[in-house]
């Protein structure tokens, strides 16, 4: 058995906790208006408007957009590939992979049921939707997880934590889909 990441062992207890997807479609909190706000601040992206998705129709609506911006994914993506990188170096190539599949294996267990529970309630039962939903859930928890790993050498770049802050609107019962256009369309 190989050593946890000691970092990330309060995960399992947060999936466990969150209320994924119990509050699509509610109006987002002060807090989770902040969290938005962190999130775009800490990927450069600037001041985002919010748009605020009503219900399971919507959201599929706008995840089958194709005009998203680029900026946006790269932007995530870019530090995606830094924190892994740094978090490599900080606790190991092997023990950070078994971690990081150990924790998307746990995500993905809950997020799946929890997303069709909470379609279902509003009226959809499209599996398509909701493995989308579940699979946003996953890479969030992903990210927010190599984000930890690698808190050291965050806490010293000036950069945010962006995946936390996103990880946290997560738990929080909502769906961050896109950005597109300046605008962050949340469910």
């Amino acid at each position: 058995m190989t050593e946890p990441v000691a970092a990330l062992a309060d995960f399992p207890q947060r999936l466990r906790m969150a209320s994924w997807f119990s509050f699509v479609g509610t109006p987002l909190s002060d807090a989770e208006r902040g969290d938005i706000a962190e999130y775009a601040d800490a990927l450069g992206l600037g001041e985002l408007v919010i748009e605020e998705l009503a219900d399971w129709r919507a959201a599929e609506d706008c995840i089958k957009q194709t005009d998203w911006d680029a900026d946006w994914w790269n932007a995530e993506e870019e530090r995606r590939q830094t924190l892994l990188a740094q978090a490599e170096v900080k606790v190991g190539d092997m023990a950070l992979t078994r971690a990081l599949t150990d924790l998307s294996e746990k995500a993905s267990d809950i997020v799946h049921g929890a997303a069709a529970i909470a379609a279902s309630r509003g009226g959809v039962a499209d599996q398509g939707l909701t493995r989308s939903a579940a699979g946003a859930a996953t890479m969030s928890a992903y990210q927010a997880a190599v984000e930890k790993a690698a808190a050291d050498d965050v806490a010293n770049d000036n950069h945010g934590h962006p995946f936390a802050a996103k990880f946290r609107l997560f738990e929080a019962g909502h769906w961050p889909l896109c950005v597109r256009g300046g605008t962050i369309f949340v469910f």
